[in-house]
Protein backbone atom coordinates (compact mmCIF):
# COMPACT_ATOMS: atom_id res chain seq x y z
CA UNK A 1 0.00 0.00 0.00
CA UNK A 2 1.33 3.28 -1.07
CA UNK A 3 1.63 6.27 1.44
CA UNK A 4 0.20 9.45 1.15
CA UNK A 5 3.36 10.82 0.19
CA UNK A 6 3.91 8.89 -2.22
CA UNK A 7 0.64 9.35 -4.43
CA UNK A 8 1.60 11.88 -7.32
CA UNK A 9 -1.62 13.44 -8.50
CA UNK A 10 -1.69 15.58 -12.17
CA UNK A 11 -3.80 18.41 -12.45
CA UNK A 12 -6.85 17.93 -10.21
CA UNK A 13 -9.06 20.00 -9.29
CA UNK A 14 -10.21 21.95 -12.57
CA UNK A 15 -9.21 25.88 -11.04
CA UNK A 16 -9.80 28.99 -12.58
CA UNK A 17 -7.96 28.17 -15.79
CA UNK A 18 -9.04 25.58 -18.42
CA UNK A 19 -12.40 24.21 -17.09
CA UNK A 20 -11.18 20.89 -17.63
CA UNK A 21 -8.60 18.72 -15.56
CA UNK A 22 -7.47 15.30 -15.18
CA UNK A 23 -5.47 13.69 -13.02
CA UNK A 24 -3.87 10.12 -12.11
CA UNK A 25 -2.77 8.70 -8.92
CA UNK A 26 0.60 7.24 -9.88
CA UNK A 27 0.74 3.60 -8.59
CA UNK A 28 3.75 2.33 -6.68
CA UNK A 29 3.06 -0.74 -7.58
CA UNK A 30 0.77 -3.13 -10.19
CA UNK A 31 -0.25 -6.36 -10.29
CA UNK A 32 1.72 -8.58 -12.65
CA UNK A 33 -1.42 -10.56 -13.03
CA UNK A 34 -3.33 -8.14 -14.37
CA UNK A 35 -0.92 -6.48 -15.90
CA UNK A 36 -0.86 -9.71 -17.85
CA UNK A 37 -4.38 -10.08 -18.61
CA UNK A 38 -4.39 -6.71 -19.96
CA UNK A 39 -1.67 -7.17 -22.44
CA UNK A 40 -3.36 -10.61 -23.64
CA UNK A 41 -6.33 -8.45 -24.40
CA UNK A 42 -4.86 -6.24 -26.17
CA UNK A 43 -2.74 -8.72 -28.11
CA UNK A 44 -6.26 -10.75 -28.61
CA UNK A 45 -8.14 -7.35 -29.53
CA UNK A 46 -5.64 -6.38 -32.64
CA UNK A 47 -5.10 -9.90 -34.00
CA UNK A 48 -8.78 -9.99 -34.29
CA UNK A 49 -9.43 -6.42 -35.29
CA UNK A 50 -6.31 -6.84 -38.09
CA UNK A 51 -7.23 -10.53 -39.60
CA UNK A 52 -11.26 -9.10 -40.10
CA UNK A 53 -9.62 -5.66 -41.46
CA UNK A 54 -7.47 -7.41 -43.77
CA UNK A 55 -9.69 -9.39 -45.27
CA UNK A 56 -12.60 -7.21 -45.61
CA UNK A 57 -10.07 -4.61 -47.09
CA UNK A 58 -8.80 -6.80 -49.25
CA UNK A 59 -12.09 -8.28 -50.86
CA UNK A 60 -13.84 -4.90 -51.02
CA UNK A 61 -11.28 -2.37 -52.42
CA UNK A 62 -7.88 -4.53 -52.50
CA UNK A 63 -6.14 -2.66 -49.50
CA UNK A 64 -3.64 -5.15 -47.75
CA UNK A 65 -1.98 -4.94 -44.29
CA UNK A 66 -1.72 -2.98 -42.39
CA UNK A 67 -4.33 -0.89 -43.67
CA UNK A 68 -7.28 -3.36 -43.33
CA UNK A 69 -7.51 -2.83 -38.77
CA UNK A 70 -7.26 0.78 -39.38
CA UNK A 71 -10.62 0.69 -41.70
CA UNK A 72 -12.53 -1.78 -39.56
CA UNK A 73 -11.66 0.37 -36.21
CA UNK A 74 -11.59 3.84 -37.48
CA UNK A 75 -14.88 4.06 -40.22
CA UNK A 76 -17.16 3.54 -36.73
CA UNK A 77 -15.12 5.73 -35.13
CA UNK A 78 -15.57 8.46 -37.88
CA UNK A 79 -19.30 8.06 -38.00
CA UNK A 80 -19.65 8.50 -34.20
CA UNK A 81 -16.93 11.63 -33.84
CA UNK A 82 -20.20 13.44 -36.60
CA UNK A 83 -22.86 12.03 -35.26
CA UNK A 84 -22.73 12.76 -31.73
CA UNK A 85 -22.09 16.23 -31.94
CA UNK A 86 -25.41 16.53 -34.55
CA UNK A 87 -27.27 14.33 -31.83
CA UNK A 88 -26.13 16.78 -29.05
CA UNK A 89 -27.01 20.24 -31.05
CA UNK A 90 -30.79 18.98 -31.70
CA UNK A 91 -30.83 18.29 -28.03
CA UNK A 92 -29.35 22.22 -27.56
CA UNK A 93 -31.55 23.13 -29.97
CA UNK A 94 -35.24 22.09 -28.21
CA UNK A 95 -33.76 22.80 -24.50
CA UNK A 96 -31.44 25.92 -24.67
CA UNK A 97 -28.09 25.39 -23.78
CA UNK A 98 -28.43 26.50 -20.25
CA UNK A 99 -30.99 23.38 -19.47
CA UNK A 100 -29.54 21.09 -21.48
CA UNK A 101 -25.72 21.20 -19.27
CA UNK A 102 -28.06 20.91 -16.38
CA UNK A 103 -30.27 17.75 -17.52
CA UNK A 104 -27.78 16.24 -19.73
CA UNK A 105 -24.32 17.13 -18.22
CA UNK A 106 -24.16 15.10 -15.62
CA UNK A 107 -24.88 11.78 -18.05
CA UNK A 108 -22.37 13.19 -20.44
CA UNK A 109 -19.73 14.09 -17.79
CA UNK A 110 -19.95 10.12 -16.16
CA UNK A 111 -19.46 8.80 -19.67
CA UNK A 112 -16.84 10.65 -20.07
CA UNK A 113 -15.02 9.81 -17.21
CA UNK A 114 -15.44 5.82 -17.39
CA UNK A 115 -14.04 6.59 -21.31
CA UNK A 116 -10.73 8.35 -19.70
CA UNK A 117 -10.63 5.68 -16.73
CA UNK A 118 -11.38 3.31 -19.24
CA UNK A 119 -8.11 4.52 -21.32
CA UNK A 120 -5.80 4.36 -17.99
CA UNK A 121 -6.47 0.89 -17.26
CA UNK A 122 -5.92 -0.17 -20.78
CA UNK A 123 -2.54 2.25 -20.78
CA UNK A 124 -1.43 0.65 -17.20
CA UNK A 125 -1.66 3.95 -15.34
CA UNK A 126 -3.80 1.69 -13.23
CA UNK A 127 -4.77 -1.49 -11.93
CA UNK A 128 -7.95 -0.07 -10.80
CA UNK A 129 -11.28 -0.88 -12.76
CA UNK A 130 -12.56 1.68 -14.63
CA UNK A 131 -15.64 1.67 -12.03
CA UNK A 132 -13.20 1.42 -9.35
CA UNK A 133 -10.68 4.80 -10.55
CA UNK A 134 -13.58 6.91 -10.90
CA UNK A 135 -12.97 9.98 -8.43
CA UNK A 136 -10.07 7.82 -6.69
CA UNK A 137 -6.66 6.89 -8.86
CA UNK A 138 -8.49 8.38 -11.86
CA UNK A 139 -9.83 11.75 -11.74
CA UNK A 140 -11.31 14.46 -14.45
CA UNK A 141 -13.44 17.66 -12.85
CA UNK A 142 -14.95 19.60 -15.41
CA UNK A 143 -16.95 22.78 -15.15
CA UNK A 144 -19.77 23.49 -17.51
CA UNK A 145 -20.37 26.34 -18.82
CA UNK A 146 -20.05 28.72 -22.00
CA UNK A 147 -22.10 30.68 -24.63
CA UNK A 148 -22.64 28.73 -27.31
CA UNK A 149 -25.65 27.96 -29.93
CA UNK A 150 -26.71 23.99 -31.21
CA UNK A 151 -24.89 25.45 -34.78
CA UNK A 152 -21.41 25.78 -33.16
CA UNK A 153 -22.46 22.06 -31.11
CA UNK A 154 -23.14 20.64 -34.68
CA UNK A 155 -20.04 21.32 -36.45
CA UNK A 156 -17.67 20.44 -33.53
CA UNK A 157 -16.27 18.05 -35.62
CA UNK A 158 -15.07 20.27 -37.83
CA UNK A 159 -13.26 22.80 -35.05
CA UNK A 160 -11.56 19.60 -33.65
CA UNK A 161 -9.80 18.67 -36.95
CA UNK A 162 -6.55 19.84 -35.82
CA UNK A 163 -6.43 18.11 -32.56
CA UNK A 164 -7.84 14.65 -34.04
CA UNK A 165 -4.92 15.02 -36.10
CA UNK A 166 -2.62 15.70 -33.82
CA UNK A 167 -3.45 13.32 -31.31
CA UNK A 168 -3.77 10.42 -34.21
CA UNK A 169 -0.33 10.81 -34.43
CA UNK A 170 0.43 10.43 -31.10
CA UNK A 171 -1.90 7.11 -31.18
CA UNK A 172 0.88 5.81 -33.57
CA UNK A 173 3.51 6.62 -31.08
CA UNK A 174 1.71 4.56 -28.46
CA UNK A 175 1.82 1.18 -30.69
CA UNK A 176 5.69 1.24 -29.62
CA UNK A 177 4.62 3.16 -25.62
CA UNK A 178 1.86 0.57 -24.89
CA UNK A 179 4.31 -2.49 -25.41
CA UNK A 180 6.97 -1.04 -23.74
CA UNK A 181 4.70 -0.45 -20.64
CA UNK A 182 3.41 -3.71 -20.70
CA UNK A 183 6.88 -5.54 -20.22
CA UNK A 184 7.65 -2.61 -18.03
CA UNK A 185 4.84 -2.81 -15.67
CA UNK A 186 4.69 -7.01 -15.77
CA UNK A 187 8.47 -7.24 -15.44
CA UNK A 188 9.00 -4.66 -12.12
CA UNK A 189 5.05 -4.03 -11.06
CA UNK A 190 5.62 0.08 -12.21
CA UNK A 191 4.68 1.94 -14.27
CA UNK A 192 8.26 3.58 -15.72
CA UNK A 193 7.86 7.23 -14.40
CA UNK A 194 9.67 8.79 -17.74
CA UNK A 195 6.64 8.17 -19.51
CA UNK A 196 3.96 8.37 -16.48
CA UNK A 197 3.63 12.26 -17.48
CA UNK A 198 3.55 12.06 -21.17
CA UNK A 199 0.82 9.34 -21.03
CA UNK A 200 -0.84 11.08 -18.66
CA UNK A 201 -0.61 14.66 -20.53
CA UNK A 202 -1.86 12.67 -23.81
CA UNK A 203 -5.15 11.56 -21.71
CA UNK A 204 -5.41 15.15 -20.60
CA UNK A 205 -5.66 16.28 -23.90
CA UNK A 206 -8.12 13.85 -25.02
CA UNK A 207 -10.28 14.89 -21.95
CA UNK A 208 -10.39 18.46 -23.00
CA UNK A 209 -11.18 17.53 -26.16
CA UNK A 210 -13.75 15.13 -25.39
CA UNK A 211 -15.76 17.55 -22.82
CA UNK A 212 -15.67 20.43 -26.20
CA UNK A 213 -16.79 17.85 -28.37
CA UNK A 214 -20.00 16.55 -26.01
CA UNK A 215 -20.54 20.33 -25.71
CA UNK A 216 -19.69 20.87 -21.69
CA UNK A 217 -17.59 23.77 -22.04
CA UNK A 218 -17.09 27.03 -25.08
CA UNK A 219 -13.53 27.28 -24.19
CA UNK A 220 -11.59 25.67 -27.00
CA UNK A 221 -8.75 22.58 -26.10
CA UNK A 222 -4.99 23.92 -25.92
CA UNK A 223 -2.91 22.60 -28.01
CA UNK A 224 -0.77 21.07 -24.71
CA UNK A 225 0.13 18.11 -22.18
CA UNK A 226 0.25 20.39 -19.75
CA UNK A 227 -1.35 20.77 -16.74
CA UNK A 228 -1.41 24.61 -16.70
CA UNK A 229 -2.61 27.10 -19.66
Amino acid sequence: MASDEDKIAVGYPAGPGYPIAFSVVYPERLSRLKGAQRAAGALITWIVSAGLGYVSAVFSIGLPFPFGPWLIIGFPIACGVISVPIFLALRIRAKGLARFQAEDGPALERYAEYAIASASYALFLTDDSPRQAIGESVRLEVRRGGSFGWLRAAITPLLLVPHILLLAVFAFVFTAVVPVCAVWAIAFQRYPRWLFGFTVGYLRWIARALGYWISLTDRYPPFSFGEQV
